[in-house]
């Protein structure tokens, strides 16, 4: 079965957002929780969720909340969906209002990761069962990519690309961009890839993931630099631009972020200095840019896809197991790949963004087929 991508607008969810965060609307109280035998056939009938997300200002955040509500409606189930607003104050009074409205689940995607400790306190004192997404929240099972798995997949593919071109450590100089406000679990996964790549650019100095930490800048000179891209169009042009003034006009260019918008800034900001010619860029997430900018383009070349916009039937699957008072382990992955210009079409239709179908689910994630609800979607191998 074929599942196009959900594209529903980006008001519909900040209008529900507002109405959350100003304390004028919650989710309906829990206590609705189906039997075990409803959660293995994909029936939510009577659950209700709540779902917060980083910022509605990210258009990858309020595409996978539309993707997250459609699908739990679709299965029977209620969502709420709260905008964390960017910033640790809004995520900590989104906590107590879901914390409020008593939902038999709370999905927490942090804006920040130094008040997830607060906040998963708040939800261990209710005794409400929670699920944290991307960012580790205390006391919540968490949903993410294995983020040095992946960026090792990415760094072959990109020194893969680099070897084709002609470009080393002589000629070309790698940036990594973190996004700070999400912490050291989300960035790692550029550190990983800067350490995975060190070991594979003929010339380059070899440098561990730990060696390059949150306020670093140079990480090797003229070979290596880390900057601040953020999680934006806005934040990732910017930073593009400062630093590229600091990298001579005659070397070749490798960037990679944490974030397919951050991406779009990034390409930006190469057109606007005239260095596309020089350049090429890895994204993370697999939205409709990227797919686009790889088909059709020869700057924005890789992708570490987690099929960012589908994690919604996975999170829907982890929080039926949940519900059903299953053994979650701590971390649960979804499918992982690196896009690139000959595969893109193995798992989208030719042009377009429709899923045709998913790669397995790792080994550790697997106990999410037997709530019978990915089968409902059949996008992914293995929910047979």
């Amino acid at each position: 079965m074929r599942k196009p991508a959900f594209r529903l607008t980006a008001v519909a969810v900040i209008a529900v957002a507002g109405l959350v965060t100003a304390g004028c609307a919650g989710g309906t109280t829990g206590g609705g929780a189906a039997t075990d035998s409803a959660l293995a056939s994909g029936d939510l009938t009577g659950l209700n969720f709540a779902f917060a997300i980083p910022t509605s200002a990210a258009e990858v955040y309020v595409n996978q909340a539309d993707t997250f509500v459609k699908q739990a409606e679709e299965l029977g189930a209620t969502v709420t969906v709260y905008d964390n607003a960017g910033d640790a104050a809004t995520m900590l009074s989104n906590a107590d209002l879901m914390v409020a409205a008593a939902p038999d689940v709370i999905i927490e995607f942090p804006s920040v990761a130094d008040a997830t400790t607060r906040v998963g306190q708040k939800f261990t004192d209710a005794g409400i069962p929670c699920i944290a997404v991307n960012v580790p929240v205390e006391g919540c099972p968490l949903f993410n990519f294995d983020q040095p798995y992946l960026s090792g997949l990415g760094a072959t593919a990109m020194a893969e690309q680099m070897a084709t071109r002609g470009w080393d450590a002589s000629n070309t100089t790698v940036v990594i961009g973190q996004a700070s406000e999400l912490g050291a679990s989300v960035n790692i996964a550029a550190t990983a890839f800067y350490a995975a790549l060190s070991e594979k650019v003929p010339g380059m100095t070899k440098v561990s993931s730990d060696d390059i930490q949150p306020t670093t800048t140079v990480i090797t000179p003229d070979q290596g630099l880390q900057g601040d891209l953020g999680l934006t169009i806005d934040s990732g042009y910017d930073a593009t631009l400062t630093a590229l003034q600091t990298i001579p006009k005659d070397r070749n260019v490798v960037i990679y972020t944490v974030s397919d918008d951050t991406t779009v800034g990034v390409l930006r900001a190469l057109d606007n200095q005239g260095r596309t010619a020089q350049a090429m860029v890895s994204g993370y997430g697999g939205s409709t840019d990227a797919l686009s900018n790889i088909r059709n383009g020869d700057v924005w070349v890789t992708e570490q896809m987690g099929f960012f916009a589908y994690w919604g039937e996975f999170l829907l699957s982890m929080a039926a197991a949940t519900a059903a008072g299953a053994d979650i382990p701590d971390l649960t992955s979804p499918p992982m790949v690196i896009l690139e210009k000959d595969n893109v079409d193995t798992f989208f239709e030719p042009g377009t963004d429709t899923l045709t179908e998913m790669p397995e689910l790792p080994d550790s994630s697997k106990y999410l087929y037997d709530t019978g609800i990915l089968q409902k979607f059949g996008n992914i191998a293995g929910a047979e």
